[in-house]
């Protein structure tokens, strides 16, 4: 292969990649193009999975289990050390969305945004690296990586899952690390903390950072509820607003419980119910291995409602691109922040990069309500498509795409 060509190793395309829109992780901003899955759009044509029922979930579920997956025997290496970028070559490794083994029909459209970002990120760093690979992975990671040598190659990591499973993203990070490559983003328990909104929000706890209130269902054993509502139930361990649909806020605990057995049942994992905190959500990027920068904060507006208890980001505020919340909630960088608003943001955001462990990229999602920052989520593997909400945030501190990907692949370089 020649210099920088890009190698487009598609061995097994999915035909959805093709033909079907996809999503970000954020809203759209005001003149951001429509990637997204339309309601009149059809996803019937991926095989869809079978749902357990509910009374088949095992009794050992925890909401800080990984998937059980061997993984392969550690490969022993010498450190990569380059002089310049021309030295690199690139394999761009990203999951294939062929089916999920929990969630919605439509949310295998959310996990197809890899491809898109995949393809973005391999032509960004075309012409700047010795070499770029494009490799899809379902979930047989070391074949992904068979023909890649981990003394030559570093790997672009945009894997989401394997297999569609739940909680399989840090097991990915864990198999890359085991057959020997650098790669960028954070480390394996970096990323099982993060990942895991329950594992997040003790550790926030032990540190005194503002967090909701918080209580997980494992099951419909117990049906008492401890939090104040309203509140919002969700997914323990799902990003991409999958399984948010604003019938998730909840005001009396018989909604809240019908909520509930939904996400156990559809999605396989714990439910975690949230004290509903009103105010003004914030996307914080930082990116940075050591002392992290924090690019500037995006807001997400909610221009649809006045109701404060209908202003979330669900699954059609990110997808459904005929539904009002995808047209009138755009995102806004920089966000208009008082000074001292902005200086506890950002103390906030850089005292859970710190807790967590994050290294790369990462992005801290909060509610701000009367000054204080309550975290909501960490994402330590952000979106990076052109119409996201990191590169929103990296356009407003005077980056271009290729720019930004450039960087995150020297962070890897450098912090390894």
């Amino acid at each position: 292969m020649n210099g920088s060509r890009l190698n487009r190793r598609l061995t097994s395309p999915h035909p959805l990649q093709a033909e079907t829109e996809v999503e970000a992780e954020e809203p759209p901003g005001p003149h951001r193009p429509s990637r997204r899955y339309a309601a009149s759009g059809t996803v019937a044509t991926a095989q869809t999975p079978r749902r357990a029922p509910l009374a088949t979930l095992p009794l050992d579920l925890r909401e800080d289990s990984p998937s059980i997956i061997e993984a392969p025997r550690r490969v022993r290496r010498a450190p990569i050390r380059y002089t310049d970028l021309s030295e690199v070559e690139v394999v761009v490794l990203y999951s294939l969305a062929l089916s999920l083994e929990r969630g919605r029909d439509q949310d295998v459209i959310a996990d197809q945004e890899t491809a898109h970002v995949a393809e973005c990120v391999a032509a960004a760093l075309e012409g700047e690296v010795g070499a770029v690979h494009l490799a899809p992975v379902w979930d047989d990671l070391p074949t992904a990586l068979g023909t890649y040598d981990p003394r030559r190659h570093v790997v672009f990591n945009l894997v989401e899952s394997l297999g569609g499973r739940a909680f399989s993203e840090p097991e990915a990070i864990r198999q890359i690390r085991a057959l020997g490559f650098n790669h960028t983003g954070v480390g394996f328990q970096s990323m099982r903390r993060s990942s895991n909104k329950l594992l997040t929000k003790r550790l926030l706890l032990s540190e005194g950072l503002p967090t909701p209130p918080y209580q997980v269902f494992h099951s419909l054993r117990d049906r008492k509820c401890t939090v104040p509502l309203p509140a919002i139930v969700k997914p323990v361990a799902e990003g991409g607003s999958f399984g948010i649909t604003q019938d998730s806020v909840v005001r009396e605990e018989e909604a809240l419980f019908s909520q509930v057995e939904a996400i156990l049942r559809e999605y396989h994992q714990p439910a975690l119910v949230e004290t509903f905190i009103p105010g003004r959500e914030l996307n914080v990027a930082l990116w940075g291995n050591g002392q992290p920068e924090i690019l500037p904060i995006s807001e997400i507006v909610f221009t649809w409602t006045d109701d404060p208890l209908k202003q979330i980001v669900t699954f059609d505020s990110k997808w459904v691109a005929e539904s009002i919340e995808y047209r009138q909630t755009p995102g806004i960088c920089p966000a208009d922040l008082t000074p001292e608003e902005q200086a506890n943001v950002e103390a906030a955001a850089l005292q859970v990069h710190r807790l967590l462990g994050l290294r790369g990229v990462a992005r801290v999602d909060m509610r701000l309500h009367q000054g204080t920052p309550y975290i909501l989520e960490v994402n330590s593997n952000p979106d990076l498509a052109p119409d996201a909400g990191f590169f929103r945030s990296a356009a407003a501190a005077g980056h271009t795409y290729q720019s930004m990907v450039l960087n995150i692949l020297k962070l890897a370089l450098a912090g390894r």
